[in-house]
């Protein structure tokens, strides 16, 4: 009689990873691949940041008084937000609001239209300034006060407009900071 021969595979449990069900939705998916990738969102899930934009892209396209601000720039300014927001919204945008993917290329690309409200803004090249160049205003403007600032906070340039039809500034790549209050929306002049 022959003893009975150990195997020579020994028995191992599955990885978890290969029992799981596989993700059904986008979001399932896309956070998924945020545990893949180990992307840093400073606590929210890549879908939840994902959708965070998605929405504040649909209020900035349908709001009246956010009327003319880029929706590429409001997405460049999430990706912005965060360490891997980039990351996020470039797998996120396709999956969870694909009418914005035009938006998104154009505002990883760094080539859109910067919107400028009332508000202050530095001037520069990173996703949160605005860059130099000339910009209008058009309507029925009222009491618009505008200006232009140095780095040491001098005024440069600044404009009271009782009322007008149209203004029209030029944002020098020495200014530091541009102002805008209740001078509507300023377009670029291409």
């Amino acid at each position: 009689m022959s003893t009975p021969r150990p195997s020579a595979t020994p028995e191992v449990s599955p990885s978890p990873w290969l029992t799981a069900p596989a993700p059904r939705t986008p979001a399932q998916r896309l956070d998924a691949l945020e545990q893949v990738e180990k992307w840093d969102l400073s606590g929210s899930s890549a879908s939840e940041f994902t959708q965070d934009a998605c929405d504040m892209a649909d209020e900035t396209d349908s709001r009246p008084d956010l009327a003319g601000q880029s929706v590429a720039q409001a997405l460049a300014m999430r990706a912005a937000s965060e360490d891997s927001g980039a990351d996020a919204l470039r797998a996120g945008i396709p999956a969870l609001c694909p009418k914005w993917t035009k938006a998104l290329k154009a505002s990883l690309s760094g080539h859109y239209d910067h919107w400028i409200t009332d508000d202050t803004y530095d001037i520069g090249t990173e996703p949160d300034q605005i860059p130099p160049g000339t910009y209008r205003t058009a309507g029925d403007i009222a009491d618009c006060y505008w200006e232009r600032t140095a780095a040491n906070g001098d005024v440069i340039d600044n404009g009271l407009v009782t009322a007008a039809r149209r203004i029209t500034v030029t944002i020098s790549a020495a200014d530091s900071t541009f102002t805008s209050d209740n001078c509507g929306v300023w377009t670029p002049v291409h």
